[in-house]
């Protein structure tokens, strides 16, 4: 489907925006001389249908405020356009949700035409794995010279518990310096806050900001022109040319009046910014829109429209009504051949360019399934005809249905220890991204920790926050993010403690017991004394036992024996106690010199850890480096054969305990 996206409520005058983003943006763009490659970033997340204040929908506004962008941009051969879009495959609720985020078009050339048609038939389903494409998107670009740059347009935070500044560390290891941009849609102050530090971030509470922000965004690669394009339209009705009578009016998406087109002998005419556009054909008996119009630079901008009469389409709804956040079987019969015909739900007082969930259809007659928003207004079921042009109208509606919510509850403890698992069972639609969790009493909508969604489970478990105080269960929706049922909860502190050696030998093993939950993501490590909340070395879960055993670090020093969750990030230090690692003696007896091919045996003194070993490397080598090897757990002495080559060698006592792996010991040796 070709861009049907709804127009802003608000009238306001295209071409005094087009100047104010034109100042934003400067002068039309010229060539550069290096290359440019810019990623276009796309949140395809289910909550993109939610709506803005204005009433246009996320997805709409995004898609729209896009078409224009990628309709301006500089005819540059310098300049390479690419898009990656995340979310748009698989439902929140399903497997693999934090993984579906992909790059359909990469950064090669500028594909205007692709980019569009990409853009403009995405259609929201899954999580928002913003870090995850973070890090994908390290591997899209070249390491070559040239500018780089990432605009990521978001209507949400982070969903799969990622790192976003851990994922920009993916950039650094591949060398390449890029900037990131990122334009949030209408963010609350927590998602706005967990892009602190991120690259540079925008909110966008409307189409203007959000077309303001994007121009921002791109104007020191590629300033998109202000330059207009021609617009031809011609007309056909019973396959014969209409020449007059009719009026032609365009209208962009992102708002604005619309623009009058000249009728010259049957064909209208007029000059426009590029961009997402509905026409609007007025006869003294009918009005038709024909949405989905995209004009771009180097484009011919050529549309027919059909304005024949269309017998309407027949459909209806069931259930009626149907649960609010749930979903409806529209039912269709009587409608013509198309390819891209498609079948959507829209608020009854939506214009007819206004879409939510879609589905194509090609046969005469069917059914189809379609998301119902988590709202009780007066919707309808639409019946889409798509022209060759790429344009579409509406043929076909349904009688109005106005969605009701279901009754919803939580049933939950009163009374809990910080860190516990409790159960919780519930009562609700169990509508797709439906989801139990608890957070802080009086925290923001669409916050969460840990969570179950309700498909999965009733009664569900959740581990408890860490913290003592007073908290809630929520039932939520994630489409929505509103929150449906609640239930207090009062977290009291629990005990947590470690048990271990007050000192030992640095890389040997130690026995270590706990006390505390002992839930499935809580750990025992041993760190640097004083080291950042979250560091871990060598760790046992406390899930696999109590006792339980750790290596020690093989550089003598003063320590912390730490009990650690991964329930929130950074991982809290939930109890410590210091450990002084001393010095261990190491020791090799060895040949000084052998024939080449030979085998020796070498004796060797520490700890004897299971990952130490003794290998033979050139005199020299980097610390790490091995050939042939035995591991002392081995015995003792161990063989060794000796390089082929004569020459100065080395043999090492080493650990796999760190990396680079240490050298903890060595000798020389001559290979004759």
């Amino acid at each position: 489907m070709n861009t049907h996206t709804p127009m802003v409520a608000s009238v306001a005058r295209r071409m005094g925006r087009a100047a104010a983003l034109a100042a934003v943006l400067g002068s039309a763009a010229h060539a550069q001389s290096t290359p440019s490659h810019v990623e276009l970033i796309l949140d395809a997340s289910g909550s993109m249908f939610t709506r803005l204040p204005d009433g246009q929908t996320r997805i709409a506004a995004a898609q729209a405020v896009l078409t224009d962008l990628i309709g301006r941009l500089p005819a540059d051969p310098n300049l390479n356009v690419g898009l990656r879009v995340y979310g748009a495959r698989t439902v929140a609720s399903e497997p693999g949700a934090c993984e579906d985020s992909a790059l359909t078009l990469p950064m090669q050339g500028l594909n205007r035409q692709a980019l569009l048609q990409t853009v403009n038939t995405t259609r929201p389903r899954g999580a928002t794995p913003i870090a995850y494409s973070l890090t994908q998107a390290a591997n899209d670009f070249p390491t070559g010279a040239g500018k780089k740059l990432i605009v990521l347009v978001t209507d949400g935070q982070e969903s799969c518990r990622g790192d976003l500044k851990a994922a920009l560390a993916a950039f650094k290891t591949r060398g390449i310096d890029v900037d990131l941009r990122i334009v949030g849609i209408d963010l609350d102050a927590r998602a706005q806050q967990s892009f602190a530090g991120v690259g540079t971030f925008v909110n966008a509470r409307s189409v203007p900001e959000l077309a303001s922000a994007l121009g921002s965004a791109v104007q020191t690669v590629a300033a998109p022109a202000q330059t207009t394009v021609p617009v031809t339209v011609t007309l056909t009705s019973g396959g014969q040319p209409v020449t007059s009578g009719p009026t032609v009016t365009f209208t962009g998406s992102v708002g604005g009046v619309g623009t009058p087109l000249n009728n010259t002998g049957g064909t209208y005419g007029a000059s426009v910014l590029p961009g997402a556009y509905t026409a609007t054909v007025k006869t003294a008996t009918d009005t038709q829109s024909f949405g989905g119009l995209s004009v771009s630079i180097g484009a011919a901008n050529t549309f027919t429209f059909d304005v024949t009469p269309v017998s309407g389409v027949q459909l209806s709804v069931t259930p009626t009504p149907p649960v609010a956040g749930g979903s409806v079987r529209v039912a269709y019969s009587g409608a013509p051949a198309g390819a891209k015909n498609w079948v959507t739900i829209a608020r009854r007082s939506d214009p007819d360019r206004a879409y939510l969930d879609y589905v194509y259809v090609q046969t005469p007659s069917g059914d189809v399934t379609l998301a119902v928003p988590d709202d009780e207004s007066e919707y309808e079921a639409r019946y889409h005809l798509a022209n060759p042009d790429g344009s579409t109208r509406v043929i076909g509606r349904s009688a109005p249905f106005t969605p009701k919510r279901a009754a919803v509850s939580v049933t939950a403890p009163k009374t809990a220890a910080a860190g516990s698992r409790i159960q919780v069972g519930w009562q609700g639609p169990n509508n797709v991204g439906d989801y139990v969790t608890i957070v802080p009493k009086g925290a923001a909508d669409g916050v969460y920790t840990d969570y179950f969604y309700t498909r999965d489970a009733n009664p569900g478990t959740l581990t408890a926050p860490v913290q003592a105080g007073d908290y809630e269960v929520r039932y939520n929706n994630e489409r929505s993010g509103r929150v449906l049922a609640t239930a207090p909860l009062s977290l009291s502190a629990n005990t947590y403690a470690v048990q271990g050696p007050d000192t030992a030998v640095a890389g040997s093993e130690i026995t270590v017991s706990w006390t505390g939950p002992g839930n499935p993501r809580d750990y025992v490590t041993i760190v640097k004394q004083g080291a950042p909340v979250g560091s871990y070395l060598t760790y046992f879960y406390t899930r696999d036992g109590n006792p339980g055993r750790l290596k020690t670090p093989v550089a003598p020093g003063q320590y912390e024996l730490r009990y650690s969750t991964e329930a929130t990030s950074p991982n809290p230090t939930l109890a410590s106690r210091p450990i002084t690692l001393t010095g261990a003696t190491y020791s090799l007896q060895a040949p000084r010199e052998g024939r080449a091919g030979e085998s020796i045996q070498i004796r060797w003194t520490g700890p004897g850890h299971p990952d130490e070993y003794v290998t033979i490397v050139p005199k020299g080598a980097p610390v790490g480096t091995y050939t042939v090897y035995f591991y002392t757990r081995g015995g003792n002495p161990g063989t060794l054969k000796l390089p082929a080559t004569p020459g100065e060698y080395e043999i090492r006592y080493s650990t796999e305990a760190a990396s680079p792996n240490p050298t903890l010991f060595s000798v020389p040796i001559t290979v004759k």
